[in-house]
């Protein structure tokens, strides 16, 4: 598992790719909101949900 946990501080970690995202102004809004919510940023929610993405098929 620990190698596991390294490959995920490396991936999030040195951020060199910027990316556009196009999305709903309120569906935005709303997101923001429940991160807001939750006491994250959208930025790192986002990021978790690409994690837990790639982890699901089998690519950590």
């Amino acid at each position: 598992m620990t190698g596991k946990t390294d490959r995920i501080i490396d991936l999030t970690r040195n951020k060199t790719k910027k990316m556009s995202l196009m999305v709903n102004d309120e569906l935005w809004d709303l997101f923001k909101r429940a991160c807001k919510m939750n006491n994250t940023i959208p930025t790192n929610k986002i990021e978790k949900w690409m994690v837990n993405f790639v982890d699901e098929n089998n690519l950590l």
